[in-house]
């Protein structure tokens, strides 16, 4: 089994795909809704050629047919060998993905159609686009959006959602769909006290309003002038307030300032019926309590979001690393669950960041962790760990065994942090598999020989790594009584741990998701039985992700779901109310009823 690769940050290292099958073939669906299925190409109920005309002028020339870059190295008239070494060149670069209206960020979502070939003329030609969309919208405002909702709606069509295309559980694909590409959205105000109108409950603060395209990078450097830094996810190319912050969004200094959600002030979006509404505490606020963890593309297309802001501070990083020099993996696994013993005195003493423990070499294991304090010290972060240190060369149990460094990094500011941290990584093919828990002091703490024995169990071939989110702890548990759809469980956590695995081949999917399902998932979820998951990093079609992904917020989403969309305009895999849908081997998509 090929390990799959990795880079930092830990949370966008990986995708996981699987897909349903159904015993049934969906064939014969009407542009009737109550027929049970959405519409295909092939079936008479789909638009045609005056309808896309018209969707398009509606749109100021918007609409986008979907041609897969990558046609450029396949027979047939597009094929052109010099587009398809340049495009081969480029296509391992995220830019590419973040900047194109058809591609994702993993491409065993869609079915990788027409992958470049080196520069090389592919044998066969590329006559499928497999699951990626029909049509595209270019949106760069919310009339194109709405558009494009009302569009869909009428005519019972599949509707995405793309902002970047960097998505772990393939919600920005989808077979025979129109998607509304947001990525063009990237406007950005700031101002020192925003308040939402007519809503007084709600105190002024820094704020910046941002479209629903920013990213991260771009966001981080356009605050520094102000003097200001922002609630970031761990990846440059990440959108800001797309997926990453209606499920939560956590961060680099989240433990400081808690997740992308707590910093919500007020949302516009579309909703599934294609109206242009504000949400915020006051105005559509059961719009804005969904919208705050609830998960992307369900309740509507978000245009632009305020979030707050806050003084920029300098930011001191601590590197560690363990290494085992023996071959005695036994030491290891205790040694590791002493160290995540120790993360929620670490956390509440102000450490945040993220940790991995991968191979070196055949029989022997790395940990490595960069961890960073908020307006402190190189001093003040070295102190904290200084226990850590002192017990693995005090105590002759492990320090004939493992060996240890460290490296302190100041940065004046969050920017000069961010940039020199997260950079922009390659693409990846194939997909990944991630299995995920939110670990608390309990799981932590309670039972050490447990947390050992488990770490060992589960490793084997099929992990590349063990990834560690230090991004929970005192930070965002003091949001902890304000009423938002977040997984409540992330206000006790201190680790979001992921057992990270994938294929490269269609070949090695069944027995990587077999593993990950009852070997990886089922132990992380014993460690941990009472807390969840993230719901952007999670074993897809992970089980019983209603409560893993939300806990006891789940029935109210469920009911505000079927209320704000009882035709199921927008759907997406694992998302609140898709268990009422099925997606069958042929792409299509019929309420569950029917299958």
């Amino acid at each position: 089994m090929k390990p799959p690769r990795f880079s930092i940050p830990a949370m966008h290292l990986l995708t996981s795909l699987t897909y349903l099958s159904s015993t049934k073939i969906f064939t014969e669906a009407t542009s009737d809704p109550s027929s049970g299925c959405k519409c295909q190409p092939s079936q008479p109920c789909w638009p045609d050629s005056d309808a896309w005309s018209k969707l398009n002028r509606t749109t100021n020339g918007a609409l986008l047919k979907t041609v897969p870059p990558g046609i450029v190295c396949y027979p047939g008239p597009a094929y052109d060998k010099e587009a398809c070494e340049k495009i081969s060149e480029i296509s391992v670069y995220r830019k590419w993905i973040t900047e194109s209206p058809f591609n994702v960020f993993q491409s065993g979502w869609n079915g990788n159609p027409c992958p470049p070939t080196n520069g090389t003329k592919a044998k066969e030609p590329c006559n499928s686009l497999l699951g990626s969309p029909v049509y595209v919208i270019n949106a760069t405002n919310p009339s194109q959006v709405e558009a494009g909702v009302k569009f869909a709606k009428k005519h019972n069509i599949r509707l995405i959602v793309k902002n970047t295309g960097h998505e772990f559980l393939g919600r920005s694909s989808g077979a025979h769909s129109l998607s509304i590409w947001t990525h063009n959205m990237r406007d950005a105000e700031f101002t020192e006290s925003f308040q939402p109108k007519k809503c007084s409950k709600t105190k002024p603060h820094s704020a910046v309003t941002i479209g629903s395209g920013m990213q991260w990078r771009d966001l981080v450097i356009l605050a520094h002038p102000h003097g200001k830094l922002v609630v970031t996810g761990g990846d440059p190319t990440v959108g800001c307030i797309g997926g990453f912050m209606q499920g939560g969004g956590h961060s680099p200094i989240g433990s400081k300032y808690g997740m992308a959600v707590d910093q919500v002030l007020e949302i516009k979006l579309v909703t599934p019926s294609g109206k242009y509404i504000t949400a915020n505490e006051c105005e559509n606020p059961e719009y804005f309590w969904a919208l705050r963890g609830g998960g992307g593309g369900t309740f509507g297309v978000v245009t632009s979001a305020t979030i707050k802001t806050y003084p920029t501070q300098p930011i001191s990083v601590a590197i560690q690393t363990f290494n085992l020099t023996s071959n005695n993996t036994d030491i290891w696994w205790d040694w590791m669950a002493y160290v995540h013993s120790d993360i929620p005195r670490i956390s509440d003493a102000g450490l945040m960041g993220y940790t991995f423990i991968f191979p070196n070499g055949t029989e022997r294991f790395a940990y490595a962790a960069a961890l960073m304090m908020v307006n402190g010290t190189a001093e003040e972060a070295a102190d904290i760990l200084k226990p850590v240190y002192a017990n693995l060369t005090a105590n002759s149990k492990y320090k004939d065994h493992i060996i240890y460094s460290h490296t302190n990094i100041t940065f004046p500011d969050y920017m000069s942090y961010f940039t020199a941290f997260f950079q922009t990584g390659a693409t990846q093919t194939g997909a990944a598999v991630l299995p995920s828990r939110l670990l608390d002091a309990r799981a932590l703490t309670e039972d050490p020989a447990l947390f050992a024995a488990t770490l060992k169990k589960m490793w084997s071939p099929f992990v590349g790594a063990y990834l560690g989110h230090l991004t929970a702890g005192p930070g965002v548990a003091q949001y902890k009584d304000v009423d938002m759809a977040l997984n409540p469980a992330w206000r006790r956590t201190y680790n979001h741990f992921i057992a990270a695995s994938g294929w490269d081949t269609p070949d090695q999917r069944e027995i990587v998701l077999d593993n990950a399902r009852n070997v990886l998932e089922y132990n992380l979820r014993k460690l941990a039985p009472g807390t969840g998951q993230y719901v952007n990093e999670a074993l897809y079609g992970s089980e019983g992700w209603q409560a893993a992904n939300w806990g006891a917020n789940y029935p109210r989403l469920f009911s505000f779901k079927n209320k704000v969309d009882p035709q199921g305009v927008l759907y997406c895999f694992n998302c609140v109310g898709s268990e009422q849908w099925v997606e069958g081997p042929n792409g299509s998509l019929c309420r569950a009823s029917w299958a």
